[in-house]
C-alpha cells in the first residue's frame, strides 16, 4: 500500500509529509520511504493554534482549528497526488492538550480532510490508548521497533518540540520496548531565542555555543518534578509552557550577564534530560540514533554526546538515514496497521491495559 503520513509537532515549524510504499514480507512490514515534503502552515493556522497553546483561544478559534488544518493538510499532499498513486492518508494532528490517561485532543478533521482529497483518512491515534488508561504516547515505537531493531542494544531519540527515546534492547520482543518523552526536546530553546533575541529558534545553536551555563538557573530547571517521575510518562506544553519558561529566565537572567548565557542554560537542559534518561533505564545502549529538528542544532547533539560520555555511557550518537520524515513515516505505517487491523500501541510502553488498534477511518 501507498501511503501518505502527516506530521505536525508541537515545534510548529512546518507541515511535514511522507510517503511510504509498506508491505507485508513474512512475518516482517518492509516501510519504504518514496517522498518526503515540508510544507507552511497557513498565517492564520498558526496564530488560532499558538493563541489555543496559550489558552487564549475563543470557542471560535477552537472549532476553526481542526478545519483549518485539514485545508492546510489538503494544500500539502495535493502536489504528491499527481505524482503518486496514494491510496489512504494517516494524520497525527495537532496536540493542543495532553492530559493522560483522562484525556488527549489532537486537532484535525480526519473527515473533512477525507472530503477534500477523496481518500480515505486516518485519524485520532492516541484516543483509544489513553481511553484504556495509557498515555497515549509515545506511538512511534511500534515503528522503531519495525526499522530500527537490531542485534545489539538501540536507542531511538527524537528530538522535536518535546523530546522521547524507545528503548530496543537486542533480541527482545515488543514486550521489553520501553518508551516514553524525556522531557523538553526544542521547545524551550526556542521559547528562550524568542524571549531573549526575537528570534524563532536559534539556528545551528549558534547563540547558545556564544553563551555559558547559569549554574544555578540549570540546578533549578533539572528538580522538576518531571525529570524525576518513572516511566510510562508523557509531557508537553501544559508542563514545558512559554509561560513557565519566561518566569524562569525573568527570575535568572542578569541584567549584566549576556542573554547567550540563557539560551546556553535552556540546550543544556536538553542535552541532560536526554543523557540522564538514557544512563537511568538504558545503561547499555551502544547506539543513540537521533532524528527530528534537534539534530539540525550541532551545539546540542555536542552536549548531547558529552552528557554521555559524563555519564560513562558507550553510546555513540548517530542521526537517523530520514532524520526530518521519521516521524511522519511512523504515522504513515500506524495508518498501515489500523487498514491491516493490526494494534499501533505497545502496552510496556504506553501502560495501557491492552494492545489495540489506533484511530478512526474516515473513507471517501
Amino acid at each position: 500500500m501507498l501511503i501518505a503520513g502527516i506530521m505536525t509537532g508541537t515545534s510548529l515549524d512546518a507541515i511535514d509529509v511522507a510517503v511510504c510504499d509498506i508491505q507485508h514480507k513474512g512475518d516482517r512490514h518492509a516501510i519504504s520511504l518514496v517522498a518526503f515534503s515540508t510544507y507552511p502552515y497557513a498565517d492564520d493556522t498558526i496564530a488560532k493554534i499558538r493563541a489555543a497553546v496559550s489558552e487564549q483561544a475563543s470557542m471560535q478559534d477552537l472549532c476553526d482549528i481542526p478545519f483549518a488544518l485539514a485545508h492546510d493538510y489538503a494544500s500539502a499532499i495535493r502536489d504528491l497526488l499527481v505524482t503518486h498513486a496514494i491510496e489512504a492518508v494517516a494524520i497525527h494532528g495537532q496536540t493542543l492538550w495532553h492530559h493522560p490517561p483522562v484525556s488527549t485532543w489532537q486537532a484535525a478533521s480526519g473527515s473533512a480532510l477525507s472530503a477534500l482529497l477523496s481518500l480515505p483518512v486516518v485519524s485520532g491515534f492516541r484516543d483509544a490508548d489513553v481511553a484504556l488508561g495509557g498515555q497515549g504516547a509515545p506511538l512511534v515505537p511500534v515503528f522503531d521497533a519495525a526499522t530500527l531493531a537490531s542485534d545489539h542494544d538501540v536507542v531511538a531519540l527524537n528530538i522535536g518540540g518535546m523530546a522521547n527515546i524507545t528503548i530496543l534492547p537486542s533480541g527482545a520482543d515488543s514486550t521489553a520496548i520501553r518508551a516514553f518523552d524525556t522531557g523538553p526536546g526544542n521547545v524551550w530553546i526556542d521559547a528562550a531565542a524568542r524571549i531573549t533575541f526575537g528570534m524563532s529558534y536559534d539556528a545551528n545553536g549558534a547563540t547558545a555555543r556564544a553563551g555559558v551555563v547559569i549554574r544555578s538557573f540549570f540546578d533549578e530547571l533539572q528538580r522538576l518534578p518531571y525529570f524525576a517521575a518513572v516511566p510510562p510518562k508523557s509531557t508537553g506544553r501544559e508542563v514545558f509552557s512559554e509561560a513557565e519558561a519566561r518566569r524562569l529566565i525573568t527570575r535568572y537572567a542578569h541584567p549584566s550577564a549576556p542573554l547567550e548565557d540563557v539560551l546556553s542554560t535552556m540546550t543544556e537542559l536538553t542535552a541532560w534530560s536526554i543523557a540522564d534518561h538514557v544512563s537511568r533505564y538504558a545503561p547499555s545502549t551502544t547506539t543513540i540514533i537521533a532524528s527530528g529538528g534537534g539534530v539540525k542544532n550541532s551545539f546540542l547533539m555536542e552536549r548531547l554526546q558529552a552528557h554521555c560520555a559524563e555519564r560513562g555511557l558507550s553510546a555513540v550518537v548517530q542521526i537517523h538515514p530520514h532524520a526530518d520524515a521519521k516521524e511522519a513515516m511512523a504515522f504513515a505505517y500506524l495508518g498501515w496497521c489500523t487498514l491491516q487491523g493490526l494494534p499501533g500501541n505497545i502496552p510496556s510502553v504506553t501502560g495501557a491495559r491492552a494492545a489495540v488498534v489506533l484511530g478512526t477511518v474516515a473513507r471517501a
